[in-house]
């Protein structure tokens, strides 16, 4: 039996997984505040379980990891694989939450995914996941014979493309806007920030989307048209030909919700302009609306 753990800046969900396939029945969330650690939380689950025998343990972090040594960034929580292994007696495999996200997408089914481009089909043996959340990155995704392989990458601290800055000059009516790389602009913080400068609501972004704003549906519309700029120029440059990804809470505030026919409609239309080099509007987009997709991904990691 594997435990596989998918722990966030906020909570933490575990589950276990039996061969490669997660038990849904075993899925749980804590709050990471009430845990000094994560040893503590993986131990209160285990015992919440019948302290199962285990044999490995998989764990997907919402941060930097540097092969056996990970951390959150918001909180003193540390992994080191050699310290977990003693202490549970299992083998321990760390993960960035994005990797996992990678993995994950040849794991799900179709009911996981929303198709923000059901006319395209997709070919070959790469895709790409693109997280747009707390922070942004990606993960390539490449299907061998031998299995899935996702690639370490870094995206978010990329210049932002000359197309990308331009858009942003335009909504906010100025070019110092200080959206530099990828990350600046497609987080959370990114989000909100781009509409503060757009708009003359008093309210986040969050709460304006919440109750169907008029201004807010605009601006996500506006938000989707770069990302549709973000999703060709991740094309040009990763080549997935099976299927781009996205994920993550603004993808989805986008993609979804109050805003989704008119977010979508204008990632489509955007998306499917031309380029200099048009293989674009070939490569099929995608929604990742699993909530434990990540513990998907761990499963098969």
């Amino acid at each position: 039996m594997k435990l596989v753990a998918d722990v966030g800046g906020t909570n933490v969900r575990f589950a276990l997984v039996d061969g490669d396939r997660v038990l849904p029945e075993t899925i749980a969330s804590f709050r990471n505040d009430d845990f000094a650690t994560f040893d503590a939380a993986a131990t209160q689950y285990i015992a919440d379980k019948g302290k199962p025998a285990l044999t490995r343990m998989a764990i997907a972090v919402a941060g930097p990891v540097n092969g056996t040594q990970a951390r959150l960034t918001n909180r003193e929580w540390y992994f080191d694989t050699v310290a977990l292994a003693a202490q549970f007696g299992v083998s321990v495999a760390l993960l960035n939450d994005l990797k996992a996200l990678g993995y994950s997408v040849s794991a799900l089914s179709g009911d996981s995914f929303l198709a923000v481009t059901p006319d395209i089909e997709g070919s070959g043996d790469q895709k790409l996941v693109a997280g747009i959340g707390t922070g942004f990155n990606v993960s390539p995704v490449i299907m061998t014979a031998q299995g899935v392989v996702c690639p370490n990458a870094e995206m978010g601290h990329i210049q932002l493309s000359w197309r990308l800055h331009d858009a942003v000059s335009k909504v906010v009516g100025h070019s110092d806007h200080g959206y530099n790389t990828v990350e600046h602009l497609f987080s959370g913080r990114g989000c909100e920030k781009l509409w503060r400068l757009s708009s003359s609501s008093d309210m986040s972004f969050a709460q304006a989307l919440g109750i169907s704003s008029d201004q807010a549906i605009e601006f996500a519309g506006v938000y989707a048209d770069m990302m549709a700029i973000l999703a060709q120029d991740l094309v040009l440059g990763f080549m997935p030909s099976a299927g781009l990804y996205f994920a993550g809470g603004v993808a989805r505030a986008i993609l979804t919700g109050p805003a989704a026919a008119h977010g979508i409609e204008r990632f489509r239309t955007a998306y499917a302009r031309p380029l200099e080099l048009d293989t674009a509007a070939r490569v099929p987009v995608s929604l990742i609306l699993d909530d434990h997709a990540a513990l998907s991904g761990c499963a098969v990691a």
